[in-house]
């Protein structure tokens, strides 16, 4: 029906762009391949309802069990760099606090003795002391003499206080550090537990499986494998560059030329496997060959072939955000390369998992996929 729908309005946006005699010329043709569209259409959802009536109950089943555990695999990936990220912050922020302590104690202990140097010096002003000097010359050189001290006297107390402040702020940070990786702790081991049920359960599924649906399970597991080691480097590259800031800006459409996305973000009936699954990015209708650019200005972290992704490449845009660029027939960009945006980095290709030439296009933020929608400027 939703189908049915977006042809009869494309029909009609095409309907409007028409005027006059071009307009009666034209209808007949127009109705004919809204026609056969529409037959398409049906004919494709028929397939796939075919498809899925022929899985069994207990392979639908599976196929949810195993997103929740892949997901949950994620969170725990997520959850150990997370977790190293934060154990290695604390460390160097260990350092600090003692260094910035030895520092205070320092300069705590020379405020000390100016001050008890002050107080001994009893009733002796430094007006005395400009009023001893003998001449002019030497009754300037006594001021800046004063001064000096002056100077060094508030600079010392400004000093400790700056240190004693530093010293709170990296407490509050170290304890709130602390938490964090408590908390991480806690969400990891309550996600293993989900984990090692969710498999006791899975293998339950798997035995009652036909020896047909055990092969594509097999299949399944071998994409779920690759993905999960995709996922992991880009959690691996994404810490490792968390310190720089975003690039900036809404990023470029990465297909110019080309607009119609045969995919969206979100779930979806695997085109290969037929059965549900999360798809990561968008998939955007490109000929092989076809240019495909960065969204944005970043440095390439990656440069690979993978089963599931085919060649690809990363870019990192600073702040934890990074696009990926799957499928290609040819990557461009070289590792270690910084590119503008509009450089081209691969050309489109259907390599790896893929039934056509496409380009697979993700943006992770610290890690996450996120819906590439959001970041990208509105198609020409």
């Amino acid at each position: 029906m939703k189908k049915n729908l977006k042809m009869l309005i494309a029909l009609v946006l095409i309907f409007i762009t028409f005027s006059g005699s071009a307009l009666a010329t034209d209808v007949n043709s127009l109705n004919e391949k809204g026609e056969q569209i529409k037959n398409e259409a049906e004919q494709a959802n028929s397939e796939l309802e075919q498809v899925q009536s022929e899985l069994s109950s207990t392979m639908l089943e599976l196929q949810t069990i195993d997103q929740k555990i892949n997901d949950h695999e994620i969170e725990t990936m997520q959850l150990k760099y997370k977790m190293d990220n934060l154990e290695s912050s604390i460390i160097e922020l260990e350092e600090e606090l003692k260094n910035a302590q030895i520092n205070f104690d320092k300069q705590q202990k020379l405020l000390e003795e100016r001050l008890i140097a002050i107080y001994e010096a009893g009733e002796t002003r430094f007006l005395d002391v400009l009023l001893q000097s003998k001449s002019l010359s030497d009754f300037i050189s006594n001021v800046y003499l004063i001064s000096e001290i002056i100077k060094y006297d508030n600079e010392l107390l400004e000093s400790v206080e700056l240190e004693k402040i530093s010293i709170e702020t990296r407490k509050k940070t170290l304890e709130s550090q602390q938490e964090q990786l408590k908390e991480a702790r806690n969400s990891s081991e309550e996600t293993e537990i989900m984990l090692a049920n969710l498999k006791t359960v899975k293998n339950k599924y798997v035995s009652q499986l036909t020896l047909k649906e055990q092969e594509l399970q097999t299949t399944i597991e071998q994409y779920n494998n690759e993905i999960k080691e995709i996922e992991s480097e880009i959690l691996r590259l994404t810490y490792l560059n968390m310190d720089s800031d975003y690039s900036g800006g809404i990023m470029a459409w990465p297909a110019p030329g080309y607009t119609t996305i045969t995919s969206p973000f979100g779930m979806r009936l695997h085109p290969i496997f037929k059965v549900q699954r999360f798809h990561s990015g968008v998939d955007i209708g490109v000929p092989t060959g076809g240019r495909i650019i960065a969204a944005n200005d970043g440095v390439v972290i990656k440069t690979t072939y993978t089963d599931a992704y085919g060649y690809m490449v990363m870019i990192d845009h600073g702040g934890g955000i990074i696009t990926v660029y799957a499928h290609a027939s040819e990557i461009v960009a070289e590792l270690g390369q910084e590119v503008k945006k509009g450089d081209t980095v691969i050309k489109a290709g259907s390599t790896g998992w893929s039934t056509g030439p496409h380009l697979h296009f993700e943006v992770r933020v610290n890690g996450e996929c996120v819906d590439p929608m959001t970041f990208l400027l509105k198609q020409n």
